[in-house]
């Protein structure tokens, strides 16, 4: 009985029509399985909602790229103001306004300190050269201030007290 079986089997007696069937049907799935899988990848890159998302995702990072350069951009401006806050200070008392310059950084020349008024505003411009870790390096320095109408700039007086370039501004 086992001959006649095997004689009823066509594949059994030709083995290479067997390989190329098998071949064939392999070729067969992994093409459906590879045909699925890009269909499912096509339709989930092309759907809408996982666009938005990825939309999302994108703004949410520039966005948080942007606060970012504009929290340390401000952080420099605040460490700027501080420095300058350095070289030149506002006080004010009963009688006057003092607008106090150290001039170490500017030379100790009172003359490297420019003063200039435009109405009821005063603009002090200051440069010198600074020696840092062996090199030089140039510090300008630009200060306005704006005052009320009780105060007449054209009054006002510079002196020169060590190393500090004093502008009184009397109050009326």
């Amino acid at each position: 009985m086992d001959e006649q079986h095997n004689h009823d089997c066509f594949l059994c007696g030709h083995p290479v029509i067997k390989h190329i069937l098998t071949g064939i049907l392999v070729f067969l799935g992994a093409f459906a399985a590879f045909y699925v899988v890009t269909d499912w990848h096509y339709k989930r890159m092309l759907d809408p909602i996982v666009q938005m998302k990825k939309l999302d995702k994108m703004m949410m990072k520039e966005q948080k790229q942007t606060e970012k350069m504009f929290e340390n951009q401000a952080i420099k401006d605040f460490r700027f103001e501080k420095r300058t806050e350095r070289f030149i200070r506002a006080e004010k008392d009963d009688d006057n306004y003092k607008i106090i310059i150290d001039l170490k950084p500017f030379d100790n020349d009172e003359k490297n300190v420019e003063v200039t008024t435009n109405g009821n505003v005063l603009t002090i411009n200051a440069a010198g050269a600074v020696k840092k870790h062996g090199r030089e390096h140039i510090l300008r320095v630009s200060q306005s201030y704006s005052f009320n109408d009780d105060v007449d700039l054209s009054k006002l007086t510079k002196i020169r007290e060590g190393n500090e370039y004093i502008i009184y501004i009397p109050i009326e």
